[in-house]
């Protein structure tokens, strides 16, 4: 067996040593390094670790793939190794209560992939309460609709704060992982969270169908009407970046006699301000905006939306843009009550996982159907990353032909019009959110994605003789 702090001691050797390692960070399936010299990294040694399955510079961060629940552990000892050597935190002024400081940012990748690693990194510590409130929502579903719990019994209501409580928050968890991100105190973007949460607010979604009146405020002789923001993923992270940026301005100039009086009570007054008279319906419109385009791709006739977005999914997994999406999954259960866009990228995972199945079928190489084997059970539980970064992409036409599976699956997807009852998961446990109903569709969806994926996959692998 594999031990975890050995990987650990060998990444940072050949990633340079602790001199070179500026920042570690993880997502579900990669270890995350800012580096001072990419130059230094030994990858021929590093990709002969037993537990890395790939390698990818992305956004100026170089990003090794581990794999769901191995990353965790190699992360950890990792970060003890670096830690010590160093003598000082990798998570250097990454929010440490005090509104002092600022993580250190890789400043390499373009506008889009900066903003996406933004949204990654705030998204990050927040998606176990997606995932799981999401896969409660489907058996909640099932069990509702199969008549096994009542809608008016006290187990419906159980289930309720258990499932409802993670998602009604959401803008607050979101805002307190906002201002962490942007280098100030968490708790008071927890509280700004709340407040703009806040059940004195009409809801902008109800003022917006009719189903409830804005509250009107009047100042310097204009008239303001104002909502809520629940729902609102974007108004939270700029909620979050707002509370940083006029804390830290705060401890600048308040005398630190009254600091821990004067500079709470300024941040949340002028950063609830802010969003309530400014910014917030700005933002929310623009959202708002975003998401419709999303809906009408998704909606175009003959499933075209669906062949679009199921195509090109995997392409923004590549490029690490992929977590910005977030935002049309949460907006989508927040409108709709449902997920039409979980179904498309499920296609799209499974197109992956059909390729890899296929090297494992058919390679002749050991190791490699060594690797496509593990790279398939996670892709087939969600998660493609060791299947992209091992296998697809360095072959390169098979990463197309896992694109042109998917594609398929997500126009078939699109023609069904299937939606999920939440999010969060896909491939196998997303079955989790259509135990309601949708389950077969669902099957037909994986099935034509992963199928035509593997046979154009077994087929390059025989012309090829891998």
């Amino acid at each position: 067996m594999v031990d975890d702090r050995e990987t650990a001691e060998k990444i940072l050797l050949y990633t340079g040593g602790v001199e070179n390692v500026m920042q570690a960070a993880h997502c579900a399936t990669r270890l995350r390094l800012v580096l001072r010299d990419p130059k230094k990294v030994r990858e021929a040694e590093l990709k002969d670790l037993p537990l890395v399955k790939g390698m990818i510079e992305s956004g100026g961060q170089f990003q090794i793939i581990l794999g769901t629940g191995i990353v965790n552990k190699v992360y950890k000892e990792f970060t003890a190794l670096a830690g010590e050597g160093a003598g000082e935190s990798l998570e250097k002024g990454a929010g440490d209560g005090t509104g002092n400081g600022a993580q250190i940012e890789a400043k390499g990748g373009n506008g889009i992939q900066r903003i996406s690693r933004m949204f990654g990194d705030i998204f990050l510590p927040v998606i176990p309460v997606i995932v799981a409130s999401g896969i409660l929502m489907g058996v909640r579903s099932f069990l509702t609709g199969s008549g096994l719990m009542a809608t008016d019994s006290n187990w419906y209501n159980i289930m309720a704060i258990l499932i409802d409580t993670g998602f009604s928050f959401l803008p607050a968890l979101i805002c307190y992982s906002a201002a962490k991100k942007f280098g100030g105190s968490p708790i008071l973007g927890f509280v700004l969270g709340l407040m703009v949460i806040s059940s004195t607010l009409p809801a902008a979604g109800a003022v917006g169908k009719g189903n409830a009146e804005p509250m009107l405020i009047q100042l310097l002789g204009i008239t303001f009407k104002l909502t809520g923001f629940q729902g609102s993923v974007l108004v939270a992270i700029v909620g979050g970046w707002l509370t940083a940026k006029i804390e830290n301005m705060c401890r600048r100039f308040v005398p630190n006699v009254f600091d821990i009086i004067l500079t709470p009570i300024l941040t949340l007054g002028i950063s609830l301000f802010v969003i309530l008279f400014g910014v917030g319906p700005v933002i929310h419109v623009v959202e708002a905006g975003v998401v419709s385009a999303f809906r009408m791709l998704v909606q175009l006739p003959f499933g075209i939306g669906g062949f679009i977005i199921g195509g090109l999914q995997q392409i923004l997994v590549i490029l690490g843009i992929h977590h910005g999406l977030w935002v049309i999954d949460i907006n989508f259960l927040e409108e709709m009550g449902t997920n039409m866009y979980m179904p498309i990228r499920t296609a799209a995972v499974v197109g992956q996982a059909g390729v890899v199945t296929s090297f494992f079928c058919f390679a002749k190489d050991k190791k490699l159907k060594a690797l496509a084997g593990s790279s398939s059970i996670a892709a087939w539980f969600g998660i493609t990353e060791p299947a992209i970064f091992g296998i697809t992409l360095p072959y390169s036409v098979t990463f197309v032909l896992g694109c042109i599976g998917s594609a398929f699956g997500g126009l078939f997807s699109a023609l069904m019009h299937l939606s999920a009852t939440g999010m969060g998961v896909s491939a196998i446990p997303g079955y989790l959110l259509f135990l309601n109903g949708g389950a077969v569709e669902y099957t037909l969806v994986c099935l034509i994605s992963a199928g035509i994926s593997f046979v154009l996959t077994a087929v390059y692998i025989k012309k090829k003789g891998i």
